[in-house]
């Protein structure tokens, strides 16, 4: 990184690229050293703290809402706003930004959830269109961006996804034009979110150069800001990891698993067209009573948007602080509460649901900082995503393929009924490929 910001600084300014003077060796040392503070990876601090992960519903819920837990040494010192804020401080460093999730004002805290609430419900006002206008957007950019692929063999699934979702975030919650939005863009955006992403989780991970080229590419699409309480990331960023993965991993689901019920696709083509609360939760005439919020529960609670929630502690009778990991994947595969089959993408297991089955469904947090989306707006908006890629992307004209990231990697089977993997990569490629006709 060092060596190309050098070059790129001297192909810039020419003037003082000799070198051998001490002009030229003392513009190459400044260089260095704005590169280097600027890349260096400040947001290292001391090492890593062991990781406390619980899975148990109950003591869970009490970690999330900053209540003494099991055997734990008396009260969080913490504030719950701290707690909270701390382990995130690595999305700050990474995307500049400051929401509800990384600050620790509780005033600004509650500002910023107020104000995501009174959006979902702008955005879903009858005023607006409601949800016949979300979908009607939702199908007209899937429709248009998977058109380009028809006359391909092969197209790359999460890659649609990724492009499609962003777009539909992008207009609905920021009011930008799909159109104004080249899917060059769009998906350029989508990957250095995913890499930021990535490179936050390490212990070097720090802000670097990628960040400049994501604020650069929404600066080209009309989103720009000077304050990080301002960015559009601050509200881009949880609508979109909150939808992304599900919304694949559901479509893979009820579109492409050969265990999957043809009469799922009827209930959600139904829902697309008429997409309320009503025909969301109402039994629709389908196999096993299934409805389209049976589908999208299940994905929910198979590839929660968030898989682990962390929370950082300081007890009253510890000497040291701690990093507490909630984890919302494990609660909702736990056998004795789900099934034996817990691993299994089942959406009739919600007909016998039950109070232990609620209090372990957690896809959107829990206490008091459950995510705004929780209210029904998050499932909502995954069934009209995939009511709408259902619509246009069909098993019997193309067949998936699941590869990992290594380029003969296809080792991930649809048939053996087990879950899809959940992971974020960085190169992973769910291809379609076009069926002989």
């Amino acid at each position: 990184m060092l060596l190309f910001f050098l070059k790129y600084y001297l192909a810039e300014f020419p003037g003082l690229r000799p070198l051998d003077s001490r002009l030229g060796f003392l513009t190459a040392f400044v260089a260095v050293s704005v590169a280097f503070w600027l890349f260096w990876p400040w947001g290292k601090h001391g090492e890593k703290p062991t990781v406390h992960r619980f899975s148990d519903p109950a003591v869970c819920l009490k970690i999330l809402r900053n209540l003494p837990y099991g055997d734990s040494l008396g009260a969080n010192r913490l504030s719950h706003e701290v707690s909270r804020a701390t382990p995130n401080q690595r999305l700050v460093r990474a995307f500049q930004i400051d929401n509800g999730f990384t600050t620790t004002d509780k005033h600004y805290g509650r500002q910023f959830k107020n104000k995501a609430v009174k959006q979902l419900r702008h955005i879903t006002s009858t005023d607006r269109g409601g949800w016949s206008q979300i979908a009607t957007l939702a199908h007209d950019i899937a429709s248009t961006y998977f058109r380009k692929f028809t006359s391909n063999k092969r197209a790359g699934l999460d890659l649609i996804v990724q492009v499609v979702t962003l777009k539909v975030v992008l207009a609905i919650f920021l009011g930008v034009d799909p159109a104004a939005c080249t899917d060059g863009t769009a998906l350029t955006i989508a990957r250095m979110i995913n890499l930021l992403w990535i490179q936050s989780k390490s212990e070097t991970g720090s802000q670097s150069a990628d960040f400049f080229l994501l604020k650069l590419l929404l600066q080209e699409i009309g989103l720009d800001w000077n304050d990080n309480k301002d960015s559009p990331l601050n509200i881009l960023l949880p609508a979109y990891e909150t939808l992304l993965r599900v919304v694949a991993r559901c479509l893979v689901e009820v579109v492409f698993r050969p265990s999957a019920d043809v009469q799922w696709l009827y209930i959600l083509n139904e829902f697309r067209a008429n997409p309320t609360p009503v025909t969301f939760s109402t039994i629709q005439p389908c196999k096993d009573n299934v409805t389209v919020e049976f589908l999208v529960n299940e994905a929910l609670r198979l590839y929660p948007p968030t898989r682990r929630i962390y929370r950082h502690v300081h007890l009253e009778e510890s000497q040291d602080p701690e990093l507490l990991a909630v984890d919302i994947e494990q609660c909702h595969r736990l056998p004795h509460i789900w099934g034996e089959d817990s691993h299994r993408y089942w959406p009739a297991r919600w007909l016998s649901e039950d109070e232990s089955m609620r209090n372990a469904f957690m896809p959107f947090g829990g206490g008091d900082w459950i995510c705004p989306a929780s209210s029904g707006f998050g499932t909502m908006m995954i069934g009209v995503l995939v009511a709408s890629f259902a619509r246009i992307i069909s098993a019997d004209d193309w067949e998936l393929q699941l590869r990992g990231e290594g380029p003969d990697d296809c080792s991930q089977s649809l048939d053996d009924e087990t879950e899809l993997d959940s992971d974020r990569h960085e190169n992973t490629a769910w291809e379609i490929v076009k069926r002989n006709q």
